[in-house]
């Protein structure tokens, strides 16, 4: 049964936040008007929470009890309705150390995640945190570096590229320099707000090379006219990417220098690995 007396509130700016507190009200955890936006929120409820935290750490809030769970409290609250055995789980001191530092790990990088456009109303912009962003660049980084071993193995020895492993991780680590070398002539924040995003291009890159990568394990194709015409797709779809995240953090306006050298390197890029 769903919790007639209790409220969630999310950062409506997050299609991640919208998404999985949207699947509690689906899957019967929360009532319809138990989920709600920061824009739609009333005052007297603003009033009820710690409007500083909550840009972090998602509240929820006993309107009978006036009583407030924010982050993996508020979810466990939520999840243990139908698996009541979820919050002792949950706060073992192991199980609850793991879970607050992924809670916070995509929390405070969310917006780097979806880069979504601002919406008028009550800014849920994350607080800024150097430490989860820098884990942020380096988990991706040894992820996106890993996934080119069966990149390479399973697609690009069937395509127009004309590479092999140390080729590609010697193009991709001197890729990578290149972006740190740019980031060290910008200021801190927008250094780290830069390379979270070309990390985030990177990886969806990578997440949908995933699908071809399978394709090509678990079949045998006969010539490479897929697989070229799969990256010709992915390569729009990347520079379109691209293109709305550097705008997003304003970088096609402030320096726009970055974006005429990005397009450049990557121009550069797929010429080396087609010859």
């Amino acid at each position: 049964m769903a919790m007639s007396n209790k409220i969630i509130i999310y950062d409506g700016n997050c299609p991640l936040c919208a998404a999985y507190t949207s699947a509690f009200v689906k899957t019967g955890f929360i009532d319809k008007e138990g989920r709600r936006d920061f824009s739609s929120v009333s005052p007297d409820l603003l009033n009820k929470i710690d409007l500083h935290k909550s840009v972090n750490e998602i509240p929820l809030i006993d309107v009978q009890n006036n009583k407030v769970w924010y982050g993996i409290d508020a979810l466990l609250e939520i999840l243990a309705q139908k698996i009541p055995c979820i919050k002792t789980i949950g706060n073992l001191p192991p199980i609850r150390y793991l879970l607050q530092k992924l809670y916070k790990f995509i929390s405070y990088n969310r917006r780097v995640i979806v880069a979504a456009s601002k919406k008028e109303g009550f800014d849920c912009t994350p607080d800024f945190n150097v430490c989860y962003r820098l884990l942020f660049l380096f988990v991706f980084l040894v992820f996106n570096s890993w996934m080119l071993f069966p990149l390479q193995e399973y697609v690009l020895d069937k395509s127009v590229f004309n590479s092999n492993i140390l080729k590609l991780q010697a193009v991709h680590f001197i890729f990578v320099l290149i972006n740190i070398c740019i980031g060290f002539s910008l200021n801190k924040r927008d250094a780290l707000e830069y390379l979270g995003q070309i990390n985030m291009i990177a990886l969806l890159a990578m997440l949908f090379c995933i699908p071809v990568i399978l394709v090509n394990k678990w079949m045998v194709l006969q010539d490479g006219l897929f697989n070229s015409f799969y990256f010709g797709m992915l390569a729009f779809f990347v520079l379109h990417e691209y293109m709305r995240r550097m705008k997003y953090i304003g970088f096609t306006r402030r320096y726009k220098w970055i974006v005429v050298a990005n397009i450049c390197s990557l121009v550069v890029f797929l010429s080396y690995m087609m010859y």
